[in-house]
């Protein structure tokens, strides 16, 4: 094979969950282009990516800028298509593991002729994985199955990347200078989710914090989602941050606002551990090898876990981790011995 495109048009997380799937394909096939089409809010995943011949992004419509139209969003998207018709891939595989039509809509506006994917019931995939053509039970093993469609090798899964410039980690190495005395230990909390059942309160946090900096070499970098990162109308959690600040009232403790998924993953490549709630931020986490515990709410541990690094999981019989006491973190924190 001398093409191929590997299709994923959903979040950060799932985009993270697809890259041991990139790593296999250019281990199957080393000579072989492998192309990416995603969606822009996922574009920062796979910056950098070197096993990633091009990445083509697209934008929906919803998520277009404030002096862009739709007619332009479209407009943008016809050209995308125009030159991924001129390649002449010879698979394009349908990253998500469960069925998506909108995903074979692309394939073949791509002008796909043998198309990889979830059993959508027709005959326009020509390879359909049903459910039992899914192998493990976490997310990153039902993507990376696909690979069996294109090669028979046994490759064994790679664990989920992200690539950061040596200039982002001085510029994070930087920031960090400027925000803290020197530490020896440095502990990221993250405070933002989209879902309420995953959402801790401020006050739990802080006492979180004021233990970690106990230790008189340990500091503390609050991170959260800036405005209109979980949704265009998100209005962002700022303000729990500079509460959360002025609940603790120590110089080893300082807000590290970020402004981009780059960013946020070079603050997170400063520190030893991360505690936080499943989502993108989880993944990305995850994606640096970095020790975590987690609050998982009610999602589905075996199919959405860190894929790599150490990691403790928090999640109640409600699924509310406001059922989740303080010492209970605490004692997770001390078993991933952060």
């Amino acid at each position: 094979m001398k093409n191929i495109l590997i299709i994923r048009r959903d979040n950060i997380g799932d985009l993270v969950c697809t890259t041991p799937l990139i790593e296999g394909v250019k281990i199957a096939y080393p000579e072989a282009k492998v192309y990416l089409l995603i969606n822009k809010v996922s574009q920062d995943v796979v910056k950098n990516n070197p096993f990633l011949e091009k990445v083509f992004i697209y934008k929906k419509a919803k998520h277009k800028a404030k002096n862009e139209t739709t007619l332009g969003v479209y407009f943008e998207r016809l050209m995308i298509f125009l030159q991924l018709r001129k390649i002449n891939f010879d698979a394009v595989i349908l990253a998500n593991p469960v069925p998506c039509k909108y995903s074979l809509r692309l394939a073949k506006m791509a002008g796909a002729k043998n198309i990889i994917g979830a059993d959508l019931g027709t005959d326009e995939i020509h390879h359909p994985f049903r459910a039992a053509d899914f192998r493990g039970k976490h997310q990153v093993e039902h993507t990376y199955s696909y690979l069996s469609a294109i090669s028979e090798k046994s490759i064994p899964i790679p664990p989920v990347r992200v690539f950061l410039t040596p200039q982002e980690q001085q510029q994070a190495a930087q920031r960090l200078h400027r925000l803290l005395p020197p530490v020896g230990r440095v502990f990221a909390i993250h405070i933002s989710t989209r879902c309420p059942k995953r959402r801790w309160p401020v006050e739990r946090y802080a006492e979180i914090i004021n233990r970690l900096v106990t230790e008189t070499d340990a500091g503390v970098l609050i991170f959260w989602s800036p405005q209109g990162t979980l949704a265009p109308d998100d209005i962002g959690d700022q303000k729990r941050a500079e509460q959360l600040l002025a609940s603790c009232q120590n110089a080893r403790v300082a807000l590290y606002p970020t402004a981009s998924v780059r960013e946020l993953l070079a603050g997170f490549d400063l520190c030893h551990g991360v505690l936080c709630s499943d989502g993108g931020q989880m993944h990305l986490a995850a994606a640096l090898n970095k020790d975590m515990v987690v609050f998982l709410g009610d999602t589905d541990a075996e199919l959405w876990h860190p894929w790599s690094g150490k990691y403790q999981i928090l999640q109640t019989t409600s699924g509310d981790c406001i059922d989740v006491s303080v010492d209970e973190v605490w004692e997770r924190i001390k078993k991933i011995g952060v």
